[in-house]
């Protein structure tokens, strides 16, 4: 009992000198803990279930992966304070404690730590969670939201508390590990030590592997061209890029600085000396260290910018999704259309009824841009860069739905698409027919579709009935091509008065006639639900990436200001002026917290065209929109980061400067 009440005083004691190591370590975990309890009670809140189905499942996706990154983090985060502890635990092995006590020690501290972070995770979680709730329901234009909608919830907290003890508990075990299976003068000698060094002929290695990843990532960003090519591409461009990234800290900017020894006119200079061989020193020591923050920094630019973009480019959305503001597709053809369109015009005042038909097509274009039958899987060589889905459409129906006046003579067809790829078809060859194209900057295909396609328009019917002959699809079953492409009729008018009570009719109508209705503000509704969660999603998941880097950042700073104590304490007793000394140290922990921020925004530059190809997903074809918001996006990151690197310089230089009094 004596022994548990002494570990308690010295426990309580650790967290008092060690409150500048352990602080920021709750404060973090109880901020990423509090994200997730938050993510956990939107789930269960009856206000979003009940009105926005879809979110809850979207939620649970990004639950999933701000918890992964929130576990990644926590252990980054745990190894730096443990590092820092060493030395304690080694002088306490030195005075008489056994490792027994010690791991008594680490497990009342641990108790502690695990209670402190429930309570404030738990509180803080739900303080924040009704902030969070109504941004939420703003960014998916809900209305009539109060705060007691987002009540206390406690199947939610239950759950966060069993997360935070698994998670503390596996900390525990690790910690204990590290602590007790090392003697006390490893333990003193492993506390100021970096990452790893690296041999030269790995050095070479890493370089050249970190040039041929790092250059297929770029490449593979900057030639990619298409939604479908983007979305297969991506995921090779940024593991490339990642593992680029990594090698080449680990590699090049020590190869550059080792080459710059070799300059002797430059080296053994007295500024150049120190600051070369210290920042040497660091970049062997420190570049896996580096190179996450620079990962989490690219990271979080092209997150909140893909949320930024798809916020601000909702209404685009909504506007290109139908060609009127409502549109009732037909799914048999025996509907008594006469009969509905009465009906309607009993409900609500209706400007005009244009009538449709269109013909859903995939092609391949092929040489000569002939349009193609698509090809079963593997029965030939056909890319998947050259397949595009098209709307075709006759003259007359187009003019209708559109209220335009083409004219197309007989050779002729007019040709919009979502994306440049397509604009320099001239001439096509559809259905063994040459033809002349038509084509328009202004894009009629809107965004009914989320991958490149084209919007064709062709003189008449009888061309129409060519290639639903002409082209079909492979039918597995019979292991033929027999399944014909087919017609699909629509009607689309404007509401002058009536709307709600029209809104109210539909799914009344839908079913009493067989039909499908499509309606701007219902569109505009679930566009809203699902960009609003995406978006949401991209700022929680910021909010995670933003912690994280700001841990890595400071812990960083802790070790480096610890060591650099030690480094400063032995140039001062063989000479050298405090000038230099601060100026040659100032120096390099500039370029060490500098080089993350300015490789990530070269990162970003390659990126761009590939992220602006994924954002067609979402309809979101405005290069303008895109760049302006990556923009601002940039800027932001940088003044936090800056901010980031202003405060924890602050506690580093005041590290230095204690070993100068």
């Amino acid at each position: 009992m004596m022994k548990i009440k002494l570990l308690s005083k010295l426990a309580l004691k650790n967290f008092k000198t060690l409150k500048h190591v352990m602080v920021p370590f709750i404060l973090a975990v109880s901020t990423m803990f509090a994200l997730e309890y938050i993510m956990l009670s939107m789930m269960a809140n009856d206000y979003i279930n009940t009105r926005h189905k879809d979110l809850p499942q979207l939620m649970m996706y990004a639950n999933v992966l701000v918890t992964i990154l929130s576990v990644v983090f926590i252990l980054y985060a745990s190894r730096f304070v443990m590092k820092q502890r060493k030395k304690e635990f080694a002088l306490n092995m030195v005075l008489g404690l056994e490792k027994r006590h010690l791991r008594l020690m680490l497990l009342i501290e641990t108790l502690v730590q695990t209670f402190i972070i429930i309570v404030l995770s738990t509180i803080g979680g739900y303080l924040f969670g009704h902030l969070i709730f109504l941004m939420l329901n703003r960014l998916i234009q809900g209305s009539g939201i109060d705060l007691m909608d987002y009540p206390f919830d406690i199947d939610s907290a239950i759950k966060l508390w069993i997360i935070i003890v698994v998670m503390m508990t596996v900390l525990y075990i690790i910690n204990i590990i590290t602590v007790t299976l090392q003697s006390p003068i490893k333990l003193m000698h492993t506390q100021y030590a970096g990452e790893k060094k690296t041999r030269q002929w790995l050095i070479i290695l890493l370089l050249v592997l970190g040039i041929i990843a790092l250059g297929y990532g770029y490449t593979t960003a900057l030639t990619t061209d298409g939604v479908m090519n983007a979305l297969m591409d991506i995921f090779k461009a940024v593991l490339a890029v990642l593992v680029g990234t990594y090698f080449l800290f680990m590699s090049l900017t020590i190869f550059f600085l080792q080459q710059i020894q070799k300059i002797s006119t430059i080296y053994y200079k007295k500024k150049n000396f120190f600051s070369i061989s210290g920042m040497l020193s660091r970049m062997k020591a420190n570049a896996i260290g580096i190179a996450s923050i620079t990962m989490l920094c690219t990271f979080l630019i092209v997150t909140l910018g893909m949320s930024l973009s798809a916020y601000r480019g909702i209404e685009t959305q909504i506007d290109g999704a139908l060609f009127q503001e409502n549109e009732v597709s037909f799914v048999n053809d025996d509907i008594q259309l006469e009969k509905l369109q009465e009906e309607i015009e009993g409900i609500a005042t209706i400007d005009q009824f244009r009538m449709s038909e269109e013909l859903v097509v995939p092609f391949h274009i092929g040489e000569r841009n002939q349009f193609e039958q698509v090809r079963a899987p593997g029965e030939t060589n056909q890319s998947i860069d050259d397949i595009v889905y098209s709307v075709l459409m006759t003259e007359q129906d187009h003019n209708e739905v559109n209220d335009t006046k083409l004219k197309l003579k007989d050779n002729e067809i007019f040709i919009s698409s979502n994306t440049d790829k397509y604009q320099g078809l001239n001439k096509i060859i559809l259905a063994n027919n040459q033809y002349n194209v038509k084509t328009t900057k202004k894009n009629f295909l809107g965004s009914k579709f989320g991958i490149d396609g084209l919007y064709i328009v062709v003189k008449d019917h009888s061309i129409l009935k060519k290639i639903i002959k002409e082209y079909k699809s492979y039918n597995p079953k019979t292991q033929e091509y027999d399944i014909s492409p087919t017609l699909s009729r629509s009607m689309h008018f404007n509401i002058t008065k009536g709307e709600e009570q029209f809104i109210n009719q539909i799914e009344r109508l839908e079913e009493e006639y067989g039909i499908s209705i499509a309606n701007h503000k219902e569109i505009s509704k679930e566009l809203y639900e699902l960009n609003g969660g995406l978006i949401f999603i991209g700022i929680v998941v910021s909010i995670v990436l933003l912690i994280g880097m700001f841990l890595i950042l400071y812990y960083k700073q802790l070790s480096e200001g610890y060591e650099d104590k030690l480094n400063y304490t032995i140039m001062k007793q063989v000479g050298l002026p405090d000038n230099l000394i601060k100026s040659t140290i100032r120096k390099q922990v500039f370029w060490l917290f500098g080089l993350p921020i300015i490789v990530a925004l070269i990162h970003t530059a390659f990126a761009n065209k590939i992220i602006y190809q994924l954002l067609g997903l979402l309809a979101i074809r405005d290069y303008w929109l895109f760049i302006t918001s990556y923009s601002i996006v940039i800027m932001l990151i940088v003044l936090i980061y800056l901010l980031m690197y202003w405060i924890t310089s602050h506690i580093y230089y005041k590290l230095i400067n204690e070993s100068n009094t």
